[in-house]
């Protein structure tokens, strides 16, 4: 059964692209005033942010239905949203700069014969110096967006991991297991770039692939189009996926049932399935994208299937389960829902939306006593196809059996 999204969650969704048209008009006006110093009555600014907003919406539409068709569906579409997001990442940018700048006067790096910023005025605290940093933020930021959206996007990293986990069977020393998450397929993905990352699983030849969530993107996904790509993915034991939010929003059991037409892969809606290797077992536990406020009561229903001394693996969207799940005795929980926050400050990838905005377990791996928690960075993107700093990840657990601590 579906579960309706949360007010939140359907706020945002359903007004997403209205918020990047205004928002990227607002930012896109602000900076023009600011490079080129205009000044203009109220009325001008207001018809010009209006009119720049019109652009951005009808640039949007090419992502609210596939095949896109209309104005602004093509290539110029895509450099009209690019512009867009760059000008909204700009401005947080160039707030940081401001901040940073007045810290430095305050702390003394202007000369004044007063000893006071403030002596200084607007003009010669923001001139000539200002400007020349606070263009290269610009330019930065420029070269970051362009990256971010011809190349950042289609980066992959592959991510090793050995988790020792307790009650796994001798037999099943070794199993690898692929974890992947957050595809989104629809206007958003690159046909292509899905492919080569399907193929680049495939050739880790994995014992089982779990996906968790976020398959498709959004309503305009073409499901028959798409959904047939993922059957090129093969395991030995079988993939395994739940559903993330994305896919309420579109409809979680329209996506089950595309999932178990033209694919091989098995969707765990709450439900349990169990890995057998010579009489070894190995459970995963397939937790249903809910609110927070219901998903913690619905996991120990789900844990009090997996058989006493036998091991356990949860899929999960949302990486806040982690502590529930640890709690509970799930020794390895998988999550996405983040995209490692999909844009970050180059080189410091803690430094990103995610962790700014949602959640600390931003991606990675996380340690709550003998349980550990790995988020993925996802595969696609959402909202804009970009990623800076933030390149997709493709995870490769090999599970030993945990020795037991001496007393």
């Amino acid at each position: 059964m579906s579960r309706p999204l949360n007010f939140g969650e359907r706020v945002i969704l359903r007004h997403f692209f209205n918020g990047l048209a205004l928002g990227g008009a607002l930012a896109e006006w602000g900076i023009a005033c600011w490079l080129f110093r205009l000044r203009a009555p109220v009325a001008v600014h207001v018809l010009a942010i209006a009119l720049v907003t019109v652009v951005n919406r009808l640039a949007t539409r090419r992502l609210e239905r596939e095949p896109a068709t209309g104005l602004l569906a093509g290539p110029a579409g895509q450099l009209v949203l690019a512009t867009a997001f760059w000008a909204f990442v700009s401005a947080g940018a160039l707030a940081v700069t401001v901040v940073a700048w007045v810290a430095a006067g305050v702390l003394g790096a202007f000369r004044a014969e007063a000893g006071m910023v403030a002596s200084l005025g607007v003009d010669a605290l923001f001139g000539g110096s200002f400007r020349a940093v606070s263009s290269g933020v610009l330019a930065a930021t420029a070269l970051a967006v362009v990256y971010g959206y011809t190349y950042g996007y289609r980066r992959i990293e592959l991510t090793r991991l050995t988790v020792p986990l307790a009650n796994l069977p001798p037999t099943l020393a070794g199993f690898r297991l692929v974890h992947v998450s957050d595809l989104h397929l629809g206007p958003l993905a690159d046909r292509t770039a899905v492919r080569e990352q399907l193929d680049r699983i495939n050739e880790l030849e994995p014992d089982v692939v779990c996906v968790t969530g976020d398959i498709v993107d959004s309503p305009a996904t073409d499901l028959a189009s798409w959904i047939p790509e993922l059957d090129r993915l093969k395991a030995r034991h079988g993939v395994f996926t739940i559903l993330g939010n994305h896919d309420r929003h579109v409809g979680a059991t329209r996506i089950a049932e595309a999932l178990a037409r033209w694919t091989t892969w098995r969707v765990l809606r709450d439900e349990m399935a169990t890995i057998d290797v010579d009489g070894a077992r190995l459970h995963l536990l397939g937790l249903e994208d809910r609110p927070w406020s219901e998903v913690a009561d619905e996991l120990p229903g789900l844990v009090r299937g997996v058989p006493a001394g036998e091991p356990a693996v949860l899929l999960a969207h949302r990486p806040t389960i982690f502590a529930p799940a640890a709690t509970a005795g799930i020794g390895l929980t998988l999550a996405g829902h983040t995209h490692g926050g999909q844009v970050a400050v180059p080189g410091a990838p803690r430094l990103n939306v995610a962790r700014v905005l949602q959640t600390r377990f931003d991606a990675g791996q996380f340690v709550r006593g003998d349980a550990l928690l790995n988020v993925s960075r996802g595969l696609g993107t959402s909202g804009q196809r970009v990623r800076i700093g933030v390149p997709c990840e493709i995870t490769l657990v090999t599970l030993v059996p945990r020795v037991a601590r001496a007393a």
